[in-house]
């Protein structure tokens, strides 16, 4: 008798750009938003992209964001290059905090009537040059020179955390 099993391996920059993209799909950011977004992290453009909600004043409430630490991605990238992407609570390649907070946040989103809005965080080589930081807001798809809005009440972070087995992405939710 033989046992075969499956066991689907990815590139560490693949598993991280699927981590971010299945957020971004759970908790509701449309196919043209996403997409940009997406090639941006693959670009390696981006430390962190925020997804938030607000109130009828237009105050924010919350707010769920995904990070990468690049130099981390780096030193882990040559130490082990290729991720399984079926590991213990991983569920369709997505990482278990990913698939909770996300859903979550979407079900948050679908509650309130609201489509999420979103915000990113440039890598500091982009920040530093102004025409640059301009030219890649046009090529992701946000605004320049935005600002968030102002939070309904103080912010609580409630959680923050690094994803499993993807040490160099980090996830944390704040509510207002």
């Amino acid at each position: 008798m033989r046992t075969y099993s499956y066991t689907a391996t990815r590139s560490r920059t693949e598993a991280v750009v699927d981590q971010f993209d299945m957020f971004l799909r759970y908790a509701g950011i449309q196919d043209a938003g996403r997409v940009k977004l997406l090639d941006a992290v693959e670009k390696r453009w981006l430390d962190k992209v925020g997804v938030y909600l607000v109130d009828h004043n237009q105050k924010r409430i919350l707010e769920v964001s995904i990070s990468i630490n690049w130099e981390l991605h780096a030193q882990f990238a040559a130490i082990s290059p290729r991720v399984s992407t079926d590991l213990p609570g991983w569920e369709s390649g997505a990482a278990p905090e990913i698939r909770v907070l996300g859903h979550r946040f979407g079900r948050k989103a679908r509650e309130y009537g609201q489509t999420p809005h979103y915000w990113v965080l440039f890598v500091p080589a982009i920040l530093g040059d102004v025409n640059l930081h301009r030219r890649r807001c046009d090529e992701t798809g946000v605004s320049f020179s935005g600002t968030l809005p102002e939070w309904r009440n103080a912010p609580l972070r409630r959680e923050d955390r690094s994803v499993l087995d993807l040490e160099e992405l980090g996830i944390s939710v704040t509510e207002a």
